[in-house]
């Protein structure tokens, strides 16, 4: 009875839905987002400055002109230069963002000075690469958590030298792995992804990069955001949280570790 009476007051519930179309409106805040990640690798490190968007499918506005300055420890200055005039793409020289120091992200735009720190902490090895086979000369990754501590894991994938790759097809693709150590109730119950499929000789490039507690809180909030949304247990939306002052956006500093697979026939 109890169940046939639950059943009834769901259909009438359902019976009696309306849509309602809110209206829509966005406000011009002045403010700037940025995007900020540095690693150990011997590379050119990149600020990006945009404004947020003003609609949902919007573009992202470059914020140029901007003077930005990365402090390693007490006085080593790495002056970032824009890549070019509109871009909103900031570089550094060539450097390592060392762990154990103290980086100072230091951005100067129309008489306002954002500030934001960060440091790395270490990152865990890889473990070997696991794969399935998904049948008819297809394989798909197997994601598993790795080590101990708050990571994820970029698995760049291409097949463009194998006979499988037709040339008029994008023969590669990126999926990332998220390992934050973390119980959400939103990651528990998130949306089933469909499965990314490739051939064999596909070369896998994975880098692992480490999550400091503040950086891990950050894509925490991404990814309510994002990849957890759409399930039975989302959110009321918001901002991600940031660690720059007056400014939305981030500023990151990982260890990383990479290694490189090439997908073998296997049963």
């Amino acid at each position: 009875m109890k169940r046939g009476l639950f059943l009834f007051a769901l259909l009438l519930l359902l019976a009696c839905e309306e849509r309602i179309d809110p209206l829509m409106t966005s406000i011009d805040t002045n403010l700037i987002v940025v995007e900020a990640h540095f690693t150990n690798e011997n590379k050119s490190q990149l600020v990006k400055l945009t404004r947020p968007y003003l609609e949902p499918n919007g573009s992202a506005i470059p914020v140029s002109g901007a003077t930005v300055v990365v402090v390693e420890g007490p006085d080593t200055f790495y002056p970032l230069v824009e890549a070019s005039t509109g871009s909103g793409e900031y570089y550094t020289s060539n450097m390592i963002a060392v762990f154990g120091r103290v980086y100072t992200l230091v951005i100067r735009y129309q008489g306002k000075e954002f500030i934001a720190h960060a440091r790395s902490v270490p990152v865990e090895p890889l473990s070997p690469l696991t794969y399935e086979n998904a049948g008819n000369g297809q394989y798909r990754l197997a994601l598993n958590e790795s080590g101990s501590e708050p990571n994820y894991v970029e698995h760049q994938l291409s097949w463009t030298s194998t006979p499988a790759c037709n040339p008029n097809d994008n023969c590669g693709g990126l999926i990332i792995y998220y390992d934050l150590k973390n119980i959400d109730v939103q990651d528990l119950f998130k949306p089933d992804k469909k499965d990314f499929l490739f051939p064999v000789g596909t070369r896998v490039i994975r880098k692992k990069y480490s999550v400091a507690p503040e950086y891990r809180d950050f894509l925490r909030s991404v990814l309510s955001e994002t990849e957890w949304r759409g399930g039975i247990f989302d959110i009321q939306r918001a901002n991600a949280s940031g660690n720059v002052s007056g400014a939305l956006g981030f500023f990151a500093v990982s260890s990383v570790q990479v290694d490189t697979t090439f997908i073998v026939d296997k049963p």
